[in-house]
């Protein structure tokens, strides 16, 4: 958005939105609330979340584990507060253990959440926490918060640095909205209506109590995080007493419906996630040495020496220890290279000083040198775009105009060596899967993993991953989670 410059336009901007938009009452609720989006809004902002979420970010290619998902949500988001939503329920493919709601009933999790997961009424308290993130409007009322405020969603300039508000639109951001961070009352609010939905589904609810110690517990991977997506607490803090009061909110609802036996479903949920992608998917792209590849489509690109990797989804940022220069790679599915040249040039303003055509092992590339400027700064981009069959891979170093004289081969140094990968063992690297398997005889964990053979250095992570301790006895016959 936009920066007013003078507090009398601020000010009859915010008059024109309250005259026209107003207040709106909260389904949850009932109660007036500050509301800029109608439902129609919501819908298609959660239409355009979700196109992103799927260029950017993937969604897992398991049929059978998104239909689970989308059937078991469905039923629950016909049975909330908004029940006319066009609910949409989605895994994403990504290591990172998290949850997200958009408006409009779009909601995602992640298949590192499911991993974490150890039963079906787990699975439903969180559907349900997201559910009640949509009817009670959470996200809708943070935008509208926003829009008054005039703070737009930063996703860009948190990527970009110091370039965020020249170069963010190159970027796919519409799934900023997805990161929003949650008030703790909103949170205490999703967990009410999600245990309120849980129940209502024929779920023990009081097993989301359960998830959120296995959340607080979870080891660090590596000190790293899959794509920067942000981690469940981050975007959803955790209240005071929060497991408790989950608990004591399920009882009371359970206490209202006298006689119904409330549903975990531990083995047949076990049975959906078994075979699970775990940890970093090197299919989707891998580092190694200063290469980056992307088995997935059979490309690699060089880092410059000593440069800093960063990744997000399907955008790669490439930056010096010193000096303001950048150069981003980004991923554009199912397109052609005209379209994506002139949605960089409409969304950035480029000015183009040179074009030119030409074939770069065997696929069709366009090059641009343009010169960007936000008011305040001048930086020259020097773009590639290079066709591969339906997609199309980009590239974009920029610099300021004084240093581009200096680091314009280092900048393309990522793009001019762009090429087709054709090592067999690169290629064919695989990924770790969650495996389920039963116990033979009751033992500690530990012992446990040992007589399985399990990779002693993922024992702490697999304990983790089934919500127990390597101390803890396990019985025979009981189904455990194992990476391989």
């Amino acid at each position: 958005m936009r920066k007013f410059v003078h507090l009398v336009a601020l000010v009859l901007v915010l008059s024109g939105v309250f005259a026209l938009f107003g207040c709106a009452v909260n389904p949850v609720t009932g109660q007036q609330q500050l509301m800029l989006l109608t439902e129609q809004d919501e819908a298609q902002m959660g239409k355009t979340t979700d196109q992103s979420v799927i260029d950017q970010y993937g969604v897992y290619k398991d049929s059978g584990l998104q239909a689970y998902l989308q059937t078991m949500g469905q039923a629950m988001g016909r049975n909330s507060h908004r029940a006319n939503l066009d609910w949409q329920f989605k895994v994403m493919d990504t290591s990172v253990a998290n949850a997200f709601a958009a408006p409009g009933g779009y909601i995602y999790v992640t298949r590192g959440l499911l991993a974490a997961i150890n039963n079906e009424a787990e699975l439903a308290g969180i559907l349900g926490h997201e559910i009640g993130h949509v009817t009670a409007r959470h996200s809708a009322q943070k935008y509208s918060k926003m829009m008054l405020a005039n703070l737009g969603m930063g996703l860009g300039q948190s990527l970009l640095g110091s370039y965020g508000d020249v170069l963010s639109p190159i970027l796919e951001t519409g799934a900023g909205l997805l990161f929003l961070k949650f008030s703790r009352d909103d949170e205490r609010e999703a967990d009410a209506l999600g245990v309120e939905y849980a129940t209502r589904a024929g779920y023990d609810a009081g097993r989301m109590a359960d998830f959120f110690i296995t959340l607080q517990r979870q080891p660090s991977v590596n000190g790293q995080q899959s794509a920067r997506l942000p981690e469940f607490f981050s975007t959803h803090p955790n209240p005071a007493n929060r497991e408790a009061t989950v608990r004591a909110m399920a009882k009371n609802w359970q206490a209202k419906f006298p006689g119904q036996k409330f549903r975990v479903n531990r083995k047949s949920f076990l049975s959906k996630i078994d075979g699970l992608v775990y940890g970093e998917d090197p299919r989707k792209g891998f580092r190694e040495g200063d290469w980056y590849y992307l088995p997935e489509y059979k490309v690699k690109l060089p880092i410059p020496a000593g440069w800093k990797l960063e990744r997000e989804g399907n955008n790669l940022q490439m930056t010096p220890q010193k000096g303001k220069a950048v150069s981003l790679f980004t991923i554009r599915p199912q397109s052609r290279t005209s379209q994506v040249v002139i949605a960089f040039l409409k969304s950035t303003g480029a000015k183009v000083h040179q074009d030119h055509t030409s074939i770069t092992d065997g696929m069709p590339t366009r090059q641009l040198l343009s010169v960007i400027s936000d008011g305040n700064q001048r930086a020259v981009v020097i773009s590639y775009f290079y066709q591969k069959g339906t997609d199309v891979f980009a590239f974009h170093g920029m610099v300021d105009e004084a240093s581009y004289s200096a680091m314009s081969k280092l900048i393309q140094r990522p793009a001019t060596g762009f090429s087709t990968m054709t090592n067999r063992a690169r290629l064919n690297r695989q990924p770790k899967r969650i495996v389920v398997k039963s116990v033979a005889r009751s033992a500690t964990m530990e012992k446990t993993l040992r007589a399985m053979k399990v990779d002693s250095k993922l024992w702490a992570k697999v304990a983790w991953l089934n919500g127990r301790q390597l101390g803890d006895v396990l019985n025979g016959g009981e189904q455990i989670k194992v990476i391989k």
